[in-house]
């Protein structure tokens, strides 16, 4: 609570209370520099009775921030063939600071595709049968490469799920497992994948990923996958980290990418322990599709921390409000588990990358050719697997829109405004339904404000408190998101001393970017 003794939060309250006059009898209204919901459904009374939100912002930095980012993987050739005028739309959206400003993109290093029964989930590999190398294979993918490249992107990550059929034990690439014998030759392949990326097109992946969640196979085939025995890993990322020093030295490895943390805290430990596997890595990567609780969050950091490596979390999708499964929802819902899941990821695992699974997806569940509230509208049919759709018979039925959800418009509050290189710091609240994350860099400070009160309610008064001997200067950016607002601006907070109190909007996701000083 604050402290009503004070005469700073005296001030603030009596500021608070004249707002929620004004916004009830004005019915929309920004009073004493205060954000104030856009519709007050409330009497003053109701809104009176409201707690104070106490949001206070930690001293120092925990860890800091990598990247965010997505994937390329599977979209690119039909996205593609939807013409040069989409292509370049995609661009923006994904990398513009009027975009996401995505700062990392996944890069699929494809299998070849044998045995895949979907034809957009089968990307071809550069490594040929006759063991020769052709980079002129997979033109969609690495047409999307190029462009995150030109865009600015500051990491390039490219990642495989499963080796060219000639290291798997099926011969395809799926339903097979890395060959023990073929490790070596595997991780050589690859290296050479990224030494000729770079020779070719004058682009660098800066992270190289050579396995992904290797306990499964994708056996069923309908897309590329490999299994990698706990015994494996620790030889590969050795093996692969030599061979990149030689090839290209730019590149670092991250692994093992279990689908579960649970499996990252019984596995990794093993692998771990083969000699110099910690020394090859630049991080312990991990999904999160087994939705972990806060206590198992707290166990990965704390694998992290002991064994010396950040964490990274580089995939997450498709809950369908109880667990993984078939739904697609662009509505608020999905976007505010996006934004917890943001926010439980940095701050209580402590990870410093977080990575949504497919920037783009076509599984919207039906036709938005037939149905013109196809791309508006829950369904069962389809998958919260992307935060922009298209219509997979685009290229066909003339259909080149691309559908924004508001997990887009999550993303983005905390994708353009939490950049690489800024401290994440600790925000304690006072009541669960809001949660708040904060990253500092240089003078400037993000706030990003999560309100988990459903629609509807009275707005929760805010009181931001900053930690001595820090002052806002000025403010700079103002945004939030809810059902009725998509990145849209708002009043800034007018911070009195290292204080303020905002009216924060219900079901939302705000963003601050505040000009600060010491002392």
């Amino acid at each position: 609570m604050p402290l009503v003794g004070s005469s700073s939060s005296a001030r603030l309250l009596g500021r608070w209370v004249v707002a929620v006059v004004t916004a009830v009898a004005g019915g929309v209204a920004l009073a004493a520099g205060l954000n104030v919901a856009t519709s007050v459904p409330a009497s003053p009374t109701a809104l009176a009775r409201q707690p104070l939100v106490v949001a206070t912002v930690g001293a120092r930095p925990t860890h800091t921030l990598v990247g965010i980012g997505a994937s390329g993987a599977w979209w690119s050739g039909p996205v593609a063939a939807l013409g040069p005028r989409t292509v370049a739309e995609v661009g923006r959206l994904l990398y513009s600071p009027h975009g996401l400003a995505l700062s990392q993109f996944r890069f699929n290093i494809g299998g070849g595709g044998v045995g895949v029964t979907t034809p957009w989930k089968a990307p071809a590999s550069f490594y040929q049968a006759n063991g020769t190398f052709d980079f002129h294979v997979d033109r969609a993918g690495v047409e999307f490469l190029l462009q995150a490249a030109r865009w600015g992107v500051r990491d390039l990550v490219g990642f495989v799920n499963s080796a060219p059929p000639a290291f798997t034990s099926n011969h395809e690439s799926c339903g097979g497992t890395l060959v023990s014998a073929d490790v070596a030759a595997y991780a050589s392949e690859l290296a050479e994948v990224v030494a000729g990326l770079w020779r070719t097109y004058h682009v660098k992946l800066r992270y190289v990923s050579p396995m992904n969640e290797p306990v499964g196979s994708q056996a069923a085939c309908r897309q590329e996958g490999m299994a990698v025995p706990v015994s494996e890993r620790g030889p590969l990322v050795v093996d692969l980290a030599r061979d990149l020093a030689v090839t290209a030295p730019w590149a670092r490895v991250i692994a093992d990418e279990s689908s579960y943390a649970t499996q990252l805290l019984a596995q990794a430990p093993r692998w771990l322990a083969y000699p110099g596997a910690r020394r090859a890595l630049a991080a312990l990567a991990v999904h999160g599709y087994d939705y972990p609780s806060r206590a198992t969050l707290r166990r990965v950091a704390a694998l992290g921390q002991r064994e010396g490596l950040a964490i990274w979390d580089t995939e997450i999708c498709c809950y369908d409000g109880v667990a993984f499964g078939y739904q697609y929802d662009p509505t608020m819902t999905s976007g505010l588990w996006l934004a917890r899941t943001i926010y439980k990821d940095l701050m209580v695992e402590d990870a410093s990358v977080f990575d949504w699974w497919l920037a783009l997806s076509p599984d919207l569940g039906c036709s938005p050719a037939a149905d013109p509230r196809c791309a508006s509208d829950v369904n069962p049919l389809g998958r919260n697997d992307g935060l922009i759709y298209f219509d997979l018979n685009g290229a066909r039925d003339g259909d080149h829109t691309l559908y924004l959800t508001k997990r887009y418009d999550v993303m983005a509050q905390f994708s353009r405004y939490l950049r690489p290189g800024m401290g994440l710091v600790p925000v304690a609240t006072s009541d669960a339904r809001v949660e708040v994350l904060a990253g500092e860099r240089r003078g400037r400070l993000v706030l990003v404000v999560i309100d988990l009160t459903p629609e509807g309610s009275p707005p929760l008064p805010l009181e931001i408190d900053l930690p001595s001997g820090l002052s806002v200067t000025r403010d700079l950016v103002a945004v939030a998101t809810s059902p009725e607002l998509s990145l849209a601006p708002v009043e800034a907070p007018d911070f009195d001393g290292r204080r303020a109190v905002v009216l924060n909007l219900p079901d939302s996701v705000t963003t601050y970017v505040l000009a600060t000083r010491q002392g």
